[in-house]
């Protein structure tokens, strides 16, 4: 069992201050726009997203966020149900997972989850009976005793006692009725054996139709399916005098309540009487067509709807609310994250592993806190174009953001709108596209601007692979042709130390470019005593290190400042990638070796969080020889073991985690320092109040300054050494013990004893 730490924001409308995560701490960044499933449970009314579950208190009008950072144990919702008896709420996972939600506390049942039964364990559908949770699967139905918290039954209803997949069960006064991929069956609700298949009949009354979804109202079992078309629901009333049609088309969700059912299409809810009559519907709401995907009378004049990128609303005559939890759009898809500052950018673009489109909608998603803002498309700049790959803000004009769009070139952006789309035709040719017989594009993977503040361009399948856009905005282009012909790159890196340009992709090679005319090729096995076959991964430390990620763990460059040493005309480098070598006692292996690298980022301390593809994230020390974290799926909130990309947001020291299960946050004890002290050095929380005895985090010293924390009369009560700009104080003393009430002066100065600096932490006890 776990405690629900609900964190609780106001409406849409009405969310304020940017939040704040404490030192240690998760939050989520989901997607909330896109509600398939409405719950309605009295004073309170769940939606799950595509990105996640909330719930809205319809006495406080507080909407609540409930992930795994809060306390649930999975991501991604599938589908939910909510029991009144017990006051209980089922909600089941995609991959199976179940959790029983009561109150503040999470009961998990992981029995779907953990079995060894092969096919389809998917739940889709879960009716609520007698304190019980009927749960419709793909291999039968599954009975949860929600009193005592455990599976009480498992039905296999298939011929012989089979796999079947159920797509939908409903009760009626005397009996259950699945719906299977062997078509329509039938059980008395008296029978004490419902395992045993034989007790099921097959109900010949549907024959030849694929039954999705069921529901009872007035004597009548409804049923929905296809014969042909499943994109076409046709439905059907089942009583004793037969089988009657009685309406069709795309039905996403059909549910009875209150004397009505209501049905809810693409653009539109419908609501019909006992005698199955038309009594009302709803084709508009303030904004447009009402695109839904689940609606809810829970009286018959309150409508609660699932909409398609709009949230939940809840629609009456006397007005309308909209409720929806702050998020990005499309945060599904992650593809990149760019710090900058205090902002973090969002890519949701990608490509497929053969370098082709995605497809995916150009978009970037911009946060500042918990506050994301998406491009305002409304000049129709980016019509036309898709996957938005890459972004980077212009360091000498911070009003601009410029951002590569696989396949269409490079737009810049101001004001969140697309000004200019540069392409083959306004770049003086330097944008070159990959050309097919009758297929062009313009595969622009990557982006970096450099210290003079010229804006460099990755250009995939191209024998002129770098672009640049001077300072002066002239663009030039660099033939590559002498080491690859055509490659394959999305990743750039613009070395702070030497001012070359590194980049590589699908090939198993990293490419190297002086930005003039000198070029060469780096093997990413030279040096190294453990082969790999794939480069993932690519990054500059603040030493001015490389890190290398592979298929098998990590590699570093050293001596980069080398890369020309053959010549520089295309011939491969004597750059060497190195291991680090592990001790373990009287073993030792390679870093991280055993996992597949798919991100690494660099914190304010130097350290290196590294996202792996199935084995979740690692925070390494700044040379690599220690792992100071592991955070897994299975043993923190993090949802899944799957990286697709992190981003450090320098000034916060927040660990951006893009997952295949959405977006979240950790917030680390490290964040980026200046050489110099910032005005603005302050504490959180601050103040202390009497119930917190979390870290004090305090940041915008110089690197690694020494700090000291002294009572009002000048005695120092600790001392510590910040992690990068931050530091950490446990409102203790040196000795252990909790502080007195009052006010503590925070001095920090740089190992010479310049940059002095100070604030002051107020503690409540």
């Amino acid at each position: 069992m776990k405690k629900l730490a609900l964190l609780i924001i106001g409406l849409l409308t009405a969310v304020g201050a940017t939040a704040q995560t404490a030192v240690g701490q998760w939050r989520d960044c989901l997607d909330y726009s896109m509600v398939l499933h409405v719950e309605p449970a009295g004073r309170y009314v769940y939606a799950a997203a595509r990105g996640g579950l909330f719930c809205y208190d319809t006495v406080d009008g507080t909407v609540t966020r409930m992930n795994k950072t809060t306390g649930l144990s999975d991501a991604g919702v599938a589908t939910i149900a909510y029991d009144r008896t017990s006051r209980t709420l089922v909600v089941a996972y995609n991959n199976s997972n179940i959790d029983l939600v009561k109150g503040s506390k999470v009961y998990n049942l992981s029995d779907i989850k953990r079995s060894a039964i092969s096919g389809d364990k998917s739940i889709y559908r879960i009716r609520i009976r007698d304190g019980k949770a009927w749960l419709a699967t793909g291999f039968g139905i599954v009975v949860v005793d929600l009193l005592r918290r455990e599976v009480k039954e498992t039905c296999y209803i298939g011929t012989g006692g089979t796999y079947t997949v159920v797509s939908d069960l409903v009760f009626s006064a005397d009996s259950l009725y699945a719906a299977t991929a062997e078509g329509l069956k039938r059980l008395s609700v008296d029978e004490p054996h419902p395992t045993i298949s034989e007790r099921w009949d097959a109900d010949p009354r549907l024959a030849g139709v694929t039954v999705t979804m069921l529901d009872y109202l007035g004597g009548r079992l409804l049923a929905g399916g296809f014969t042909y078309d499943p994109g076409q629901t046709n439905l059907y009333a089942l009583d004793s005098t037969g089988v009657n049609a009685w309406n069709g088309g795309v039905v996403r969700s059909m549910h009875v309540g209150g004397g009505y059912v209501t049905l809810t299409h693409e653009e539109s809810v419908v609501r019909y009487d006992s005698t199955l009559q038309k009594v009302d519907s709803l084709t508009s709401y303030d904004w447009g067509a009402l695109s839904c995907f689940d609606a809810v009378y829970t009286d018959s004049l309150t409508l609660w709807v699932g909409h398609e990128w709009g949230g939940m609303f809840r629609i009456r005559p006397s007005g309308n609310t909209y409720l929806m939890p702050d998020g990005p759009f499309s945060a599904d898809n992650v593809y990149r994250l760019v710090p900058f500052n205090y902002r973090m950018m969002l890519c949701p673009g990608g490509h497929t592993t053969v370098y082709a489109n995605a497809y995916i909608t150009p978009n970037l998603l911009t946060s500042v806190g918990s506050r994301w803002t998406s491009l305002d498309r409304g000049n129709g700049m980016l019509d036309g174009t898709a996957d938005l790959v890459d972004a980077v803000v212009n360091p000498f004009d911070t009003t601009e953001t410029v951002a590569a769009l696989w396949g269409s070139g490079v737009a810049s952006i101001r004001n969140n709108q697309v000004q200019t789309l540069y392409n083959e035709t306004n770049t003086d040719g330097a944008l070159t596209p990959y050309v097919l017989g009758s297929f062009s594009t313009l595969r622009t993977g990557a982006l970096a601007f450099d210290d003079k503040g010229n804006l460099w361009t990755l250009l995939s399948n191209s024998n002129y692979a770098l672009a640049k856009r001077a300072s002066d905005g002239t663009w030039s282009r660099y033939a590559t042709s002498q080491m690859a012909s055509l490659p394959s790159v999305d990743k750039l890196v613009w070395d702070s130390v030497t001012g070359y340009l590194w980049f590589c992709g699908r090939e198993n090679m990293i490419y190297v470019h002086d930005g003039v005319s000198r070029m060469a090729r780096v093997n990413p096995n030279n040096g190294s005593k453990l082969s790999t076959d794939d480069v993932t991964a690519l990054v500059q430390d603040r030493s001015g290190n490389l890190w290398v990620g592979t298929n098998k763990g990590i590699k570093v460059i050293y001596n980069g400042y080398q890369a020309f040493a053959n010549g520089g005309v295309g011939e491969m480098s004597p750059v060497t990638c190195s291991n680090i070598t592990i001790t373990n006692g009287l073993f030792s292996e390679y870093l991280m070796a055993y996992e597949s690298i798919t991100a690494i980022a660099v914190d304010g301390a130097n350290r290196k969080w590294v996202g792996t593809s199935s084995g979740g994230l690692y925070l390494i020390s700044s040379n690599g020889l220690e792992q100071l974290e592991h955070f897994t799926a299975e043993n923190s909130p993090l949802f899944s073991n799957k990286i697709i990309t992190l981003g450090i947001q320098p000034r916060t020291g927040e660990v951006y985690i893009g997952t295949d299960q959405g977006l979240q946050v950790y917030r680390s004890t490290a964040t980026y320092a200046e050489s110099f002290a910032l005005d603005d050095i302050h504490a959180f929380p601050n103040p202390v109040r009497p119930d917190y005895d979390g870290p004090i985090a305090i940041k915008g010293f110089t690197r690694d300054g020494l700090v000291h924390i002294t009572d009002a009369s000048g005695h120092t009560v600790y001392s510590t050494q910040a992690l990068g700009g931050q530091a950490l104080w446990n409102g203790r003393t040196a000795n252990g013990e909790r502080v007195a009430s009052g006010v503590y002066y925070v001095f920090a100065s740089d190992a010479e004893g310049g940059n002095r600096s100070v604030t002051k932490i107020l503690v409540v006890r």
